[in-house]
């Protein structure tokens, strides 16, 4: 399996159990739900991106993308695990 593969496997789980803004992890169904913002977080993480930065980009997703009020505790928390993925 390749880096970005690896990171990309990963971010995918992250956004889905850890971050799931719209409440759906346990629905089946809806497992892919945020496929789409999975490419640009793996290659951000590729690129060396801080937390401050992948906060920034969930917080985006949250309010521009998904229409809801944004939680920057929960994007500031995530984008932290999302880091440690670069590191196994």
């Amino acid at each position: 399996m390749t880096r970005l593969n690896h990171l990309t496997n990963a971010a995918r789980e992250i956004l889905l159990v850890d971050w799931d803004p719209i409440g759906i992890r346990d629905i089946p169904q809806a497992a892919d739900e945020y496929d789409e913002y999975v490419p640009r977080i793996a290659k951000m993480l590729s690129d060396g991106t801080s937390v401050a930065e992948l906060s920034r980009y969930l917080l985006e997703i949250e309010t521009d993308a998904l229409g809801l009020k944004g939680d920057p505790a929960r994007a500031q928390q995530v984008a932290a695990r999302l880091l440690t993925i670069t590191q196994s």
